[in-house]
């Protein structure tokens, strides 16, 4: 029987402004006396939360009960056994050793840092045969959240921006922080405004420190920034620039490490084209500066993963260029360093249909929807045609093509004034390709020619006029991938058999495996041996890990003298088939899904 505690801890930085606390650790410690445990366990968190001391800490080392890990959602779950726990009250700590959120470029490690929440009496549900279980959710107040960010001399800036006439919200604007200074002001970030006109500006404490010296000599007087903003939209229009002089105003000026701004706008909602997500990523906070990705995203991903195979980039395009009433056409371009450019055109395009929007047409007498594809093997539709009713036929598409210059034409009878959502089904072997690692590689030896993957930067251009350069606007915040479409090495090979020994004799006395696993990006590999007779054998040899730690991996094993279980012996493994597998999976992604990973299987007879 076990003792179950699920819970999640956020940190509010000023208004609703919030973030989950990814991976840090939830301690649970024993009290050594029940009757204070108790008392203090009536006590609300607001009295109890606090930095603890190194004294404490010592008083604490012998205490620990259990452990757990935060993970992308502030989410935990610590489990407790009969012999460490009864049901009374324990203490819950969390310890950081860099900021409890996720950033792009994460701060140097300090500390760690350990707080004390509170002293906690669970109400336990659940028991008879079964396992006892209880939540538990915290809400770290501003005051002590933004004290933990300046222990990393992390300062954050949240905001909402609106329209001033009718408060609504604006979507899609660009917001940049300014630090106003005497001799030389500071730029320290921008953020997008999501469908709520949120935004968020993260930085390092050395940005507002900058002088003409920077980076030999940094310095701020006084202590904190003194804010201004500036709003754009995505194509460089100007929508609000603030005098730089509101930086010396009381409410802005010497601001705190944390520090919320409402800001507003005299333009409506911003009809925009964006490049916003690759596959299920958001381009501006979801990948790191490596290409890789940070964490999950709706079952996609993790920490560290690259990109393979056809993404989907998606964003937003409307029907006409912001600055026109004329027809919008949008395209992609790549690079390998940031700076040539490539269009993205049919030959890098998936084979797969993809589906940009929706038309309303009648169909049959009534209304009917019409898919709007990209689909080379299927003929051009007319530009903005609406087809006869030709009912019961099926409901024909409406295809559209690249030109050679990679330029979609967004069709005008789109449901929603736009595309929204995938733009491009790209094949990321067209720009990076891959292939069979094994080669001539050979099981149980070194690796001869590793194969590595590429830093790709996808940019989002628009345009009213493909034939005019000068009409052409690039969105300025880029997407950089890591891309890696080689196989892994996967080899295997029982030597007993590869001597020469026919498939259906057994084998008895000896039995020498050799194996090599290799990828840049290996998320997983495992040697296992499976039967009707035994079930799964243990002891098998498995890891984790990319190249550089266990990997590159080639290996020998002699089932004969290995610890397995069971033994391998004519008692523990009677005559039966036996299937000895390598299983290998790496940290890729498409965007949506994640490699499934290969399994290679050698069937022998004991």
């Amino acid at each position: 029987m076990k003792y179950i505690l699920k819970g999640n801890l956020r940190g509010f930085y000023c208004g609703d402004c919030s973030d989950p606390l990814n991976n840090v650790i939830v301690k649970i410690y024993g009290h050594p006396q029940a009757e204070t445990a108790t008392l203090l366990a009536t006590s609300s968190e607001k009295e109890t939360f606090h930095q603890r001391s190194e004294e404490e800490l010592q008083q604490l080392s012998n205490l620990l009960l259990a452990s757990a890990e935060t993970d992308e959602k502030g989410n935990f779950q610590v489990e407790l056994s009969e012999k460490q726990y009864r049901g009374g009250a324990f203490d819950i700590d969390f310890e950081c050793g860099t900021v409890p959120v996720r950033l792009p470029i994460p701060p140097k490690p300090k500390g760690p840092f350990q707080f004390h929440i509170t002293t906690l009496q669970p109400k336990w549900r659940g028991g008879f045969a079964g396992d006892f279980f209880a939540e538990y959710q915290y809400e770290i107040p501003y005051r002590w959240f933004c004290k933990i960010y300046a222990l990393f001399d992390i300062w954050v800036v949240c905001g909402t921006v609106t329209n001033c006439e009718t408060k609504q919200p604006l979507e899609g604007l660009k917001v940049t922080a300014f630090d106003c200074d005497w001799i030389q002001d500071d730029n320290l970030g921008f953020d997008y405004t999501d469908a709520g006109g949120h935004f968020k500006i993260v930085y390092d404490g050395d940005k507002m420190r900058q002088t003409l010296l920077s980076p030999w000599l940094n310095h701020e007087y006084p202590a904190g920034p003194d804010y201004y903003f500036k709003v754009e939209t995505s194509s460089g229009d100007v929508l609000l620039a603030e005098n730089r002089n509101l930086g010396k105003r009381k409410d802005r000026a010497n601001a705190g490490n944390c520090f919320c701004v409402h800001l507003c706008v005299n333009s409506g909602p911003v009809d925009v084209p964006w490049f916003t997500r690759v596959g299920n990523f958001n381009i501006t906070s979801d990948i790191d500066a490596s290409g890789k990705t940070i964490a999950a995203r709706s079952g996609a991903g993790g920490v560290g993963f690259g990109f393979y195979h056809a993404i989907k980039l998606k964003g937003y395009a409307p029907e006409k260029f912001p600055s026109t009433t004329n027809v919008l056409f949008y395209r992609f371009q790549y690079s390998f360093d940031g700076v040539s450019w490539n269009n993205i055109t049919q030959a890098q395009l998936s084979g797969d249909e993809l589906i940009v929007g929706e038309r309303q047409i009648i169909w049959n007498g009534i209304t009917a929807f019409q898919d709007i594809v990209i689909n080379h093997s299927l003929p051009a539709s007319t530009p903005d045609s609406i087809p006869v009713d030709a009912a019961p036929l099926p409901i024909p598409k409406h295809v559209l093509h690249l030109d050679a210059q990679g330029w979609v034409r967004v069709d005008q009878q789109v449901l929603g004034s736009g595309f929204s959502g995938p733009l491009l089904w790209v094949d990321t072997r067209a720009l990076v390709p891959g292939g069979d690692a094994n080669g001539t590689e050979t099981p149980g030896a070194n690796i001869v020619n590793p194969k590595n993957g590429r830093l790709v930067h996808i940019q989002f251009q628009t345009t009213d006029d493909p034939t005019n350069p000068t009409h052409y606007r690039t969105q300025a915040i880029q997407a950089k991938i890591y891309i890696n479409n080689w196989e892994e090495v996967n080899l295997l090979r029982l030597e007993e058999l590869h001597s020469g020994v026919a498939a259906c004799t057994p084998i008895t006395t000896q039995a020498h495996v050799k194996y090599s696993a290799d990828h840049e990006l290996m998320a997983s590999w495992s040697v296992g041996i499976h039967s009707s007779a035994t079930g799964s054998i243990g002891g098998l040899p498995a890891g984790i890990g990319p190249r550089g730690g266990i990997s590159p991996l080639p290996q020998g094993l002699d089932l004969t003298t290995a610890a397995l279980t069971p033994p391998f012996n004519a008692i523990n493994w009677p005559s039966c088939s036996y299937s000895l597998t390598l299983n290998t999976i790496r940290s890729l992604t498409d965007g949506e899904n994640n490699d499934p990973g290969k399994t290679n299987p050698v069937i022998f007879c004991r």
